[in-house]
Parts: C-alpha cells; structure tokens; sequence
C-alpha cells in the first residue's frame, strides 16, 4: 500500500507522517531491510568522525557487475546504484531483488560500485568519502551510460536507494539527456538546483529517519541535512515526480518496493 501524489508539482504525505518524525534524528545504527550491511552505522564513531578524504580511481579499477553476465546488452538498460557503506550485493540480495528485472523486464541490470572503505557516492551534499573527496561519480556514470548506449541500449534507467538515489537524482539533473527515467528508493535531491527535464518516481518511507520526509538540518552520522520531501517538485521544476509515501516504513527497503519499482518501469522503457 502506498499513499502520497501521483502528480508533478504537489507532494501530499500522509497527515501523521511529518508529525510522528518532528525533531527526530539518527544518533545509533540504522538498519536497511535484509540486503546486507547497507547504510548501516556504528556509534559513536560515526557520529563524530567524517569518514576520511580518498583519491579518485580510474573507471577501469572500479568494480562493475552486470547480469545477465556475459550477454551483449540489451535495448533496455537498468543501472542500479547502491546505498552508503553498502555494494551490489544490498540490491541484488535484499528485497529490491533487482537481479530479477533481467526476466521479468528484459533488461541487462548493471551494479556499478561507490569507492571508500564505506562506499559511497558523491551526490552533491552526501554523502562519506565521495562527497567529501568530491570524486566525479556524476562523470563516471555518465561515461557508463554512454558505453552502455554505444552498445545497444536504447532505453535507460537508474534505480537508486539511498545514497545510491541521490547520485540517480543528481545525474537526472546535471545530464538528463542519457536517462530516460529514474526511480529513487529513500533518498534525496541533494544538489542545490535541479534543471533537467526528466521522470521520476520516489519512494520514501514514512518512519524513515537517516531521509526523514520533513527534512532535517543535519543527520549526525552523515554530516549533512534533507529537505522536506514536499519541497522536491519546487526543487526539480521540470521533473515529473512521481511521489509516493509508504505507511509504516523506515529506511529499509521493504518488500513492496520491487514491484510498485518494476510496474513503473514497465511502462517506461
């Protein structure tokens, strides 16, 4: 069950949604559905240390899985970004079960890497060593999306949770000519302006509390903030926002994610 808009410039969360989260921010460990060590954060440490500043690394070096493996790719393309500290393994693993979009969307799915000893991705204002190194992932993905397009993708979309959605937002707004759709689990616009034209659905747990959806000045262990989630449609004036809020959820990916995300993308590539 989900509840929240369908439309492109209003964001209607459930009434008691801001209201049960007012105030609350994350002090301990959060924990992420049953897809591994996703966004996943032990106190104290880090709560009170920045993790540390890393080099960049060559697009070869970096760790990419893609399923089926050893097919030519496929017209549709589905490139799957992981959440903070995590890896594919949170997304192929856990509920989002992206694995299976393969059969059930014909598609060649593709689980890039973030770099850092807790990967991460550099999304404008989070999040860990990516951000804080300002390492170019919005350049990295880019030049994937054009590889994958050179070899025979004629569709693409980005599935992001978490940290992972954020970077799907911030490629949709700086370079929304190599994505034709984007859908974001959890996460956030973390740029501080949105032109692209693009189409998105977002999902956002209504007990989330690392994304709260009334936003917060700063998540302790992330050294950041969130806006409101109502305040994404002014952000990205020429998106079309897709939002959508799920009663009772935190920020795990919960079971209904894979097929509201597989329906969506159905329909769009």
């Amino acid at each position: 069950m989900t509840t929240g808009i369908r439309s492109r410039r209003r964001v209607l969360p459930r009434a008691g949604a801001v209201a049960a989260l007012l105030g609350a921010l994350v002090l301990g460990v959060v924990q992420v559905g049953t897809g591994g060590p996703a966004e996943s954060t032990p106190a104290p440490r880090a709560v009170l240390e920045p993790d540390p500043v890393i080099p960049a690394v060559p697009d070869a070096e970096r760790p990419l899985v893609v399923v089926p493996a050893g097919e030519p790719v496929r017209d549709r393309v589905i490139v799957a970004l992981h959440g903070y500290t995590s890896s594919p393994a949170q997304l192929r693993d856990g509920p989002l079960d992206a694995d299976a979009w393969a059969r059930e969307l014909a598609a060649t799915v593709v689980y890039p890497t973030g770099l850092g000893d807790r990967p991460s991705w550099n999304a404008g204002g989070c999040c860990g060593s990516a951000a804080r190194s300002d390492i170019d992932d919005v350049g990295f993905v880019a030049r994937l999306l054009t590889r994958l397009r050179a070899d025979g993708a004629d569709t693409v979309a980005l599935v992001g949770y978490s940290n992972g959605g954020m970077l799907a937002y911030r490629i949709a707004c700086e370079r929304p000519e190599l994505v034709d759709a984007v859908a974001v689990v959890n996460g956030s616009i973390t740029t501080a302006s949105c032109d692209g034209a693009f189409e998105a659905l977002h999902l956002a747990g209504e007990l989330d509390r690392a994304v709260p959806v009334q936003g917060a000045d700063v998540v302790p262990y992330l050294f950041t903030g969130f806006r409101p989630l109502v305040d994404l449609p002014d952000v990205a004036p020429n998106a079309d926002l897709d939002v959508r809020v799920l009663p009772g959820v935190g920020h795990e990916i919960s079971p209904d994610v894979h097929g509201i995300v597989t329906d969506w993308l159905r329909t769009r590539l």
